[in-house]
């Protein structure tokens, strides 16, 4: 007699079939969030690799390491790198050198969140979903004062 290994869906009647539809909404979101993060993870390991070959860098990448270790405060490490700690987005003008790269990176990652949420509320308006539409463009605003300020 042979026996058979049987899931554990499969007394409960339910199959993969039976899974909830996702809606084209969250699709959409799902899919910008993770390209972006994609790309955004591309762009910091070359400015990670740029760390490790080039001399070019905004922060010296050993301090850096070696305050964070220490313990030392943002404002701090920040004074003793570059004798003050910049405004809003700094690496744009420093694309060039392997900190300004990992952080526009990182940034990259973080803003992909905007056209994710941007692009499921637009959705969500054309399938007359007027309430959840709308908090997803209040999300999108706030992200994007976030972002920007």
């Amino acid at each position: 007699m042979t026996h058979m290994i049987h899931g554990p869906h499969e007394n409960q009647g339910e199959s993969f079939e039976d899974k909830p539809e996702v809606p084209l909404s969250g699709i959409i979101y799902g899919d910008i969030i993770y390209w972006g993060t994609i790309i955004a993870t591309l762009v910091v390991i070359a400015g990670s690799i740029m760390s490790f070959v080039s001399r070019r860098s905004y922060i010296d990448p050993v301090y850096l390491l070696t305050s964070v270790w220490q313990g030392k405060t943002v404002e701090d490490i920040w004074k003793d790198a570059v004798g003050d700690q910049p405004d809003g987005h700094w690496y744009l003008w420093q694309l060039s050198n392997d900190t300004g790269l990992t952080v526009a990176g990182i940034a990259l990652g973080i803003f992909s969140v905007i056209p994710g949420i941007i692009g499921a509320a637009v959705y969500m308006f054309k399938e007359k979903q007027i309430l959840f539409g709308g908090l997803a463009a209040i999300a999108a605003l706030i992200t994007i004062y976030a972002t920007i300020a």
